[in-house]
């Protein structure tokens, strides 16, 4: 059975009896990961066993693609896991004499959330998308039909409040300004549910790879900041441009508009649009309504041999809002399974009489992301430093 692009299809294994969940629980335990096409997929069922996760937020699933075997591997992970599983297909795969054998086609690839508890599912259609596949696809050796979609899941745990999680899989063939116009959109349907869920954990692969080596491809890095953003990981500036800048900090996103040149009030708005690249409803929608990341910036999940280990980056990422972490962990460091790692968080509802910008405030700073907004300082007064002197230079010059 083959699901179009942007289709929405689910399964439910959970046992009707034979199998004791808890009747209250405490926390979640949520694992993210990207498995590669289930290329390795008894290697990936055993590691989901033994992890046994509330909740799994999975990219990269495969239904009967010849390059992994012509397997429904969504129906398998349902089913061994004992799960009721969403999966939305976000390409056709084509079958084609293009692709290389471990690339071959003829079936559908998408994300996939897998939960033990009642669940409902829905899909964030994106609006912008950075990579027309549909007619570019062959320039790849990668034909296929459809494009980006986003699956949403809200979780209804026995005695923890409803908990809305993403499986987002940003794409890889463009760069920073292609990945936040399309992130900023998750950011968005995120906001329009916060009344009802407003515990949310955003798990994907985001691709944030436009640095290192990745600078010198125009598959890898296509826009202003593959040298704009030099001396930093895309991951940091993800931190610094995207994570630090609260809804409540401004109608917009100033310190992403300042990107090139620093932000003053006084400066016509059109010239940060110009500069930086992101429009107006971009900059707008990608200010973070409450998220923060529990792990370092710049922590490793996936790193090519290829390259001689000049190209690692932090692709894979758990981002939670008004959620505590009581514990976590990163496996598959061996790569056998995949190509990514995996991500794991246990967490547990922060207090709800906290002020959620206060508590935003609290977890950035627990989890060292208020580091990062420090190079900020330094980067402004250095080009104010930059501006001072050359206007200076400009003016002697002219005066005389």
């Amino acid at each position: 059975m083959f699901v179009a692009p942007g289709d929405l299809l689910e399964y439910d294994f959970r046992p009707s009896a034979g199998r004791q969940l808890p009747s209250v629980l405490t926390s979640l335990k949520v694992v993210q990961w990207n498995v590669e096409r289930n290329y390795e997929s008894q290697a990936i069922i055993t590691i989901l066993k033994e992890l046994d996760c509330d909740v799994c937020i999975l990219q990269e699933v495969d239904m009967f693609c010849k390059r992994s075997g012509c397997q429904d591997h969504f129906r398998a992970l349902c089913e061994e896991l004992q799960v009721k599983g969403g999966f939305v297909a976000e390409f056709l795969e084509l079958e084609s004499p293009i692709r290389q054998p471990r690339d071959q086609g003829g079936g559908s690839h998408g994300n996939a959330i897998l939960s033990k508890y009642d669940v409902d599912f829905s899909v964030v259609k994106h609006q912008y998308h950075a990579y027309d596949w549909d007619h570019d696809g062959e320039k790849l050796r990668e034909p296929r039909k459809g494009k980006r979609y986003t699956l949403a899941a809200t979780v209804k745990a026995p005695g923890l409040p409803p908990i809305r999680c993403y499986s987002v899989h940003l794409e890889v063939f463009t760069g920073i300004i292609g990945r936040i116009t399309s992130f900023s959109e998750v950011f968005e349907d995120s906001r329009a549910h916060f009344c009802e869920t407003p515990y949310q954990i955003i798990g994907g692969d985001l691709n944030t790879m436009a640095h290192s080596i990745a600078r010198v491809s125009g598959k890898y890095a296509t826009d202003r900041y593959r040298w704009l953003s030099l001396g930093e990981t895309e991951s940091g500036w993800w931190h610094r441009r995207v994570f630090a800048f609260h809804d409540q900090d401004g109608q917009w996103n100033t310190s992403l508009a300042g990107s090139v040149i620093p932000f003053f009030a006084w400066v016509p708005a059109w010239i940060y649009l110009w500069t930086s690249g992101f429009g107006m409803e971009v900059l707008k929608r990608a200010r973070n309504p409450g998220f923060y990341d529990p792990w370092p910036c710049e922590e490793v999940t996936l790193e090519n041999p290829a390259y001689f280990g000049l190209f690692k980056a932090k692709l894979d990422w758990t981002l939670l809002r008004c959620l505590e972490v009581i514990r976590q962990g990163v496996g598959n460091a061996d790569y056998r399974a995949s190509d990514h790692k995996y991500l794991m968080v246990e967490v547990k509802p922060s207090d709800p009489n906290v002020d959620p910008y206060k508590l935003w405030q609290q977890q950035r700073h627990q989890w060292g992301n208020h580091q990062h907004v420090a190079i900020t300082a330094i980067y402004w007064k250095w080009m104010v430093a930059t501006i001072a002197i050359g206007s200076f230079i400009y003016l002697t010059i002219s005066w005389k």
